[in-house]
C-alpha cells in the first residue's frame, strides 16, 4: 500500500486529520539547553497522544493514526482488494 501522503484517495482526508501540537512545558539538557515538549492530537478529533515528547516525537505516532485513517478509506471508497490496485484486471 502506498504511504498516505502519496495515496489520491486520502487527498480530502489529509486535510481534515493534521497534526496539532500543545505546547505542554520544557526540559533542560545537561548541558542547560531548554526544549519545548508536546503533547499532540489529530484535528479531526479522532486521535490524542498526551505525553510529554519533543515536537519529532509525535510523529510516528500521527502516522500510525493516518495509517489507519488510510485503512478505514481504502475499506469504504477503495477498489475491490481482488484487484490489488491493477484497473487493467476491473471488468
Amino acid at each position: 500500500m502506498q504511504h498516505y501522503t502519496e495515496d489520491p484517495l486520502m487527498n480530502g482526508p489529509r486535510r481534515e486529520h493534521r497534526l496539532l501540537l500543545e505546547p505542554v512545558g520544557a526540559t533542560r539538557s545537561l548541558f542547560g539547553a531548554e526544549a519545548p515538549l508536546f503533547a499532540a492530537a489529530c484535528a479531526a478529533g479522532d486521535w490524542m497522544d498526551p505525553s510529554r515528547y519533543a515536537r519529532d516525537g509525535h510523529f510516528e505516532g500521527f502516522d500510525l493514526h493516518m495509517q489507519a485513517v488510510q485503512q478505514r478509506i481504502r475499506e469504504t471508497e477503495g477498489r475491490p482488494a481482488e484487484h490489488h490496485d491493477r484497473p487493467d484486471l476491473e471488468a
